[in-house]
């Protein structure tokens, strides 16, 4: 065979190739694993704990924007540019992306823009988006993170653009005219982050983040921003470990504690003052019902002090009747239900149904509304539906077309679909069944679509207290059909569609550190919105949605929500701490289970 002659060319660009094959191998060897190698290693469903420290202030509002930019800063932040609650220390294992180098979470706080950047150990580059951030608009940062240091501290310095919001697929442009409307006309500055990584454990321990803004408050109104914050790694936890568990049941006694010296004291808000909407009734029967769930006892000298005045009042809105009828059903799980309070519940289910919307036959269409009038919300079809639930345990004859019509209504309302989605949900057998393995639980598939509920009508923005809200009204029009009998089944059918739509439309729009969905409403009655995810999942049976531990992540924001007092931090202003408090008790506490559970897990 005669000899392989090669040229010249061939010979110089073989040696080519091989020196730098060599000096790949050799880099590779003496060069630590490169960011996009490196993976956040969390505990499955578990959580990083931190400890967090903050500040925040702001100038006077000046003529331009060059002076603003220097200003000093002497003032409190005003209370429109961040949550009235803050961020809560914990990175969960549910929120980041599926190949766990960042967070996947939608972003409603500026100091939550921090956290998100720093927790992305996806790439050198810090450049990031956070659309709909209100009231700055569509947010975008840019910047790069310097190469890490012997002990993994980078640094980065970056600027910080924001515009009004975009219209998204799916939706009218007059929604994000709309999200416009509430946003500041320019905001711009400069972000600094230092963060430090551990990679041999992949997880950020600590960080400090600032930024300095100025933002346009209105014409020839500037106005400068500066917002710090600090996270220090605290520890990784297991899902629902033995940390958690005892911390649930000390938030939920000290919480009911707070409630009980409330109803003892007899605030004010508890109190109905005729020409006002301020529920004072209902909020009674709320803290009377979180007691009972909290574990106080039904023979407890407070709790027979609040029973006796609610038997007494004039109750007029549904709101109040619904949750005085859940408060009885509560107390006499423990209490025989005497003639008394037979008679007084006759009388606050028939008020109930009259407070509907008069433009709908109630046979066909049961609408609630506060009063009888012309309006309906999903969040009073709800309270309805939860009263006639309540009502129908008690023994009470409840009106053969109520659960059908109010569902019929739920089911008229359910925001159009956009777009099919593989929905997966655990029940509690499944996830009992993986306790002790090292594999994730078994779950149920669905292709479904996602389709939500608005605060009306169906075709207004979805958000998740009214969806939640929506899927739970179902649910108990579910159960309260089939104690009925067996008439409705094809409506039963219809019900089961919307029901794993609505759970699509909730996986999907997962987050417990906003009210998801509708920009408007992320930071409105974020205490609400976590009552109404515990009523539907319990009532299903769904112990995690999409693989995200529902009860476990709403468990860790509540109580980084807790004060020394006992009592839980609202979320909003127009929230009250007493139902922020209530809801919080109801939630970690289960109280939409057949049987009050307490957060030691099931």
């Amino acid at each position: 065979m005669p000899p392989v002659h090669h040229s010249t060319g061939m010979v110089r660009t073989t040696r080519l190739a091989m020196g730098f094959l060599v000096a790949v191998g050799i880099a590779s060897l003496i060069r630590p694993a490169s960011s996009q190698q490196l993976r956040w290693q969390v505990p499955l469903a578990g959580a990083v704990e931190y400890q967090r420290s903050g500040l925040s202030q702001a100038s006077a509002t000046c003529t331009s924007k060059s002076a603003a930019r220097v200003a000093a800063l002497a003032l409190a932040l005003p209370a429109r540019y961040l949550r009235q609650l803050p961020p809560a220390p914990f990175l969960c294992e549910g929120e980041l992306r599926r190949d766990r180098r960042a967070l996947s979470a939608a972003v409603a706080d500026l100091r939550d823009v921090l956290r998100a950047m720093a927790f992305d150990l996806s790439s050198q580059s810090g450049a990031q988006r956070f659309p709909r951030l209100l009231p700055f608009g569509d947010v975008a940062v840019s910047g790069r993170w310097s190469s890490p240091s012997d002990v993994g501290e980078q640094l980065l310095t970056g600027q910080l653009q924001a515009r009004s919001p975009r219209s998204l697929p799916r939706e009218s442009r007059d929604l994000a005219k709309r999200l416009a409307g509430f946003c500041m006309s320019a905001t711009s500055g400069t972000v600094k982050l230092s963060r430090t990584v551990d990679r041999e454990r992949g997880l950020v321990t600590g960080f400090r983040g600032e930024l300095d803004m100025v933002v346009a408050e209105d014409k020839r109104c500037f106005r400068r921003l500066h917002i710090v914050e600090q996270w220090q790694f605290v520890a990784v936890r297991d899902n629902q470990d033995f940390n958690f568990r005892k911390r649930v049941a000390a938030a939920i006694t000290a919480g009911s504690a707070w409630v009980r010296a409330a109803i003892e004291a007899d605030k004010s808000f508890l109190i109905d003052r005729r020409g006002e909407r301020n529920y004072g009734t209902g909020r009674l029967a709320l803290a009377l019902l979180a007691l009972l769930h909290g574990h106080v006892s039904a023979d407890d000298e407070i709790v027979q002090k609040g029973f006796n005045a609610l038997r007494h009042r004039r109750i007029d809105d549904a709101y109040s009747l619904a949750t005085s009828l859940m408060a009885m059903a509560a107390w006499h799980r423990c209490v025989p239900l005497a003639e008394q309070d037979r008679n007084v519940a006759k009388q606050w289910l028939a008020k109930m149904l009259t407070c509907i919307d008069t433009r709908s036959d109630p046979e066909e269409l049961l609408r609630f509304n506060y009063t009888r009038g012309a309006r309906y919300d999903t969040s009073l079809q709800q309270y309805g539906l939860l009263g006639l639930r309540a009502a129908q345990k008690i023994g009470l004859e409840i009106p053969s077309y109520a659960f059908a019509a109010a569902v019929r209504h739920l089911l008229a309302v359910q925001t159009p679909s956009a777009g099919a989605y593989a929905l997966a949900t655990v029940d509690h057998l499944q996830l009992r069944a993986a306790l002790g393995t090292d594999k994730p639980p078994k779950s149920m598939r669905h292709k479904v679509q996602v389709r939500g509920f608005a605060y009306q009508e169906r075709d207004a923005p979805a958000f998740g207290s009214m969806t939640s809200a929506g899927v739970s009204g179902l649910l108990l029009g579910r159960q309260g059909l089939k104690q009925q009998g067996g008439r409705y089944r094809a409506l039963q059918k219809r019900i089961d569609a919307a029901v794993l739509d609505g759970f699509a439309w909730l996986a999907k729009n997962f987050s417990v550190r906003l009210n998801p969905g509708f920009a408007e409403r992320a930071d409105n009655h974020l205490s609400y919105w976590l009552y109404c995810l515990e009523r539907c999942c319990e009532l299903d049976g769904v112990a995690r949605l999409q693989g995200r531990d529902w009860y476990y992540e709403g468990g860790l924001q509540l109580l980084a929500a807790q004060r020394a007092n006992g009592s839980f931090q609202a979320g909003h202003s127009s929230t009250l701490r007493l139902d922020s408090t209530c809801f919080a008790i109801l939630f970690l506490a289960k109280a939409s289970a057949p049987a009050p559970i307490t957060g030691a897990g099931r």
